[in-house]
């Protein structure tokens, strides 16, 4: 059977490795409104702004999400890399589209059912003389 404390040890992020000194943890950097999913997991030392994690999915240590980025459920992201704005990542298969797409769906499709109301002018009642 193997040794409890190695065990224990790979466990650790490798930059926070209990019982060693010399360490220096490194910091984390999580931007603002990223949503993270019912059983996704993050290691990526830095995420931009915007991000949706989706549930199981998971980002690996050496990747950078920067802003506007959605990872699907199930996707499984492990690679050295720098993910590009806006960026839709799905499938197991883990493929890539920018999300312009469904902005600009969206840019058509919302003046259709976004009716607006006219405002009437409202004349102030004429004062007597």
């Amino acid at each position: 059977m193997a040794d409890p404390k190695q065990a224990n040890q790979k466990s650790f992020p490798e930059n926070i490795m209990p019982d060693t000194e010399g360490y220096e943890p490194k910091t984390m950097m999580i931007g603002t409104n990223n949503v993270f999913e019912v059983g996704c997991v993050s290691q990526a030392m830095k995420i931009g702004d915007n991000n949706v994690i989706e549930s199981k999915a998971e980002v690996g240590r050496n990747v950078i999400l920067t802003s506007g980025c959605i990872i699907g459920a199930c996707c499984r992201l492990n690679t050295c890399e720098e993910i590009s704005e806006n960026t839709v990542i799905y499938s197991s298969s883990c493929m890539r589209r920018p999300q312009t797409l469904q902005l600009d769906f969206l840019m058509k499709i919302l003046p259709n059912y976004h009716h607006l109301k006219k405002t009437q002018k409202v004349n102030p009642t004429p004062a007597r003389t």
